[in-house]
């Protein structure tokens, strides 16, 4: 419905500037401005108030956010391995997109899934992919291209190399774009590899809200004994969602190093999301049925 009211203001926009400069005595001039008008005001009021709620307004519930975010990762891992089980991939993304039609690239990684199969099928043979050694290299020689678009292109195309992919994704985490660097701490994160564990935790420190945030979830993917110490550093940081995300990943550590932070960051947490995800956290590490209260905000 936004989208028509654009449309439509624009077009009676367009319609009401050229009918007055080119003919403002006919009797259209005056309706067509008016509808204009009547358009723009609408716009303003559906902004402010929302009268036209967008296709996604309903907010999907945190369990199946859950569910979605783990049907998503499984389904990458198993892209990338030698032999996909591409039935498995299938059901997965389309599970995905029962809950959440728009999910990230769900649809995109379904489709190829799809064709990949029936290539499969048509082969009569397994589904591993041959690496292209030239391929790969033109993708690194794009790595240094001054356009940020296509470096943050390239991410998309390095993640099919696997662990291969691993050293160029790392170098852009570096990036001067915070844009490529979001998109190459996620493509890390549904690689996995110890080897993406220290540079995801340096990004988890990232000047840029944005990159913290995306570095955390990936964390909850490749965590291991070593990024329990840092982890624990962003139970701390300004950003809510990096509160979360790194909770989520020490839940998913199974290290009973984080029990206690876990418990102290509830003491004072006033976010709903962090404390939801703080207590999952809590009860994956084997603290079942945690009582703490709600905190009291403290106003100066």
């Amino acid at each position: 419905m936004r989208r028509l009211i654009t449309f439509l203001f624009v077009l009676s926009l367009l319609g009401a500037i050229g009918l007055t400069i080119l003919a403002p005595t006919e009797p259209l001039v005056q309706p067509v401005q008016i509808a204009a008008l009547i358009l723009f005001v609408l716009a303003i009021v559906d902004r402010i108030f929302g009268l036209f709620p967008s296709r996604r307004g309903n907010k999907t519930p945190r369990s199946q956010v859950v569910e979605m975010e783990r049907l998503y990762f499984r389904s990458m891992r198993e892209m990338l391995s030698e032999t996909p089980n591409f039935v498995q991939v299938t059901n997965d993304l389309q599970r995905i997109l029962s809950i959440d039609p728009y999910y990230k690239n769900a649809q995109h990684y379904l489709n190829r899934s799809i064709l990949l199969q029936a290539e499969e099928g048509a082969n009569n043979g397994p589904g591993a992919r041959t690496r292209n050694s030239t391929e790969f290299m033109r993708l690194q020689d794009q790595l240094i291209d001054p356009e940020p678009n296509i470096r943050k292109s390239v991410v998309m195309e390095l993640i099919q190399y696997g662990e291969d992919a691993i050293d160029p994704l790392i170098a852009l985490l570096m990036d001067e774009d915070s844009d490529v660097r979001v998109h190459a701490a996620t493509a890390l994160g549904w690689i996995g590899g110890k080897d993406a564990v220290q540079p995801l935790m340096v990004a988890v420190q990232d000047e840029n809200p944005y990159v913290r945030r995306y570095a955390a979830r990936a964390m909850c993917w490749v965590v291991d004994d070593t990024a329990i110490e840092g982890l624990i550093a962003a139970l701390q940081d300004e950003d809510s969602y990096v509160r979360q995300y790194a909770a989520r990943a020490l839940g998913w550590s199974q290290d009973r190093r984080a029990v206690e932070p876990l418990l102290k960051l509830l003491i004072t947490e006033q976010s709903n999301d962090v404390r939801e995800y703080t207590f999952t956290a809590l009860d994956d590490l084997g603290e079942k049925n945690v009582r703490v209260e709600r905190p009291i905000e403290v106003k100066d």
